[in-house]
């Protein structure tokens, strides 16, 4: 029987206004400050860094999947119902954040913060696993492994930070998730370094070749 394969583009797309939606309540979760002043400003400074570490995890989220889509030629039904549960535990994070904002010293908070963000990013790697599968044979599997090699680590860190969290310090946690976000970050800027390395060092290459 034929493999059914859908249009990656329209998935793409939607999963792209799910994420922009998604980060863009995040900002309604901030008080506004009792005065207009600088002190009351500065009086929330702990509900800014928790906006800041979810909004810049799921940019690194959504860079991932940016980068995965561009490069793959096709997804099955199975790839699409993976999607919807990402989507579905990325939804959470406007939530766990408010949380966050008004009890970020609870452990409880912090335990159930760190383990939505776990089960996400554990999403995110089946959706790896699937993509491969769908796209065996072409060129997009060599950027799915390594993306996959990548987020081995990122969820180890998540997990450290998950442990501490639990047995000392409760708000390492989100400090594990804003280091994991910083590293994918980061390692997807080197990448692009190096692939714009290697596609100048292709056309040098091909330039001598010619007579």
């Amino acid at each position: 029987m034929k493999k059914l394969f859908l249009d990656k583009d329209r998935l793409g797309a939607f999963m792209d206004a799910i994420i922009a939606i998604i980060m863009t309540i995040l900002i309604l979760e901030l008080a506004q400050p009792a005065r207009p002043t600088l002190a009351a400003f500065l009086g929330l400074w702990r509900a800014f860094v928790s906006y800041a570490i979810s909004f810049f995890w799921l940019a690194s989220m959504w860079t991932a999947l940016h980068m995965a889509w561009d490069r793959i030629e096709r997804v099955s039904q199975r790839t699409v119902w993976i999607s919807l549960f990402l989507l579905f535990w990325a939804s959470f994070q406007p939530y766990m954040t408010k949380l966050m904002i008004r009890w970020n010293a609870e452990r409880v908070v912090q335990g159930a913060y760190g383990l939505v963000i776990i089960i996400t990013t554990l999403n995110l790697y089946w959706l790896y696993v699937s993509l491969n599968k769908d796209n065996a044979g072409t060129g997009a599997c060599g950027y799915i492994a390594m993306a996959e090699k990548n987020l081995r680590f990122d969820l180890a860190i998540k997990i450290i930070g998950f442990l501490l969290g639990m047995l000392f310090y409760p708000q390492l946690v989100e400090i594990g998730v804003l280091i994991a976000a910083a590293y994918m970050i980061i390692g997807r800027i080197s990448l692009k370094k190096k692939v714009k390395k290697h596609n100048r060092d292709e056309i040098r290459s091909n330039s001598r070749r010619k007579p």
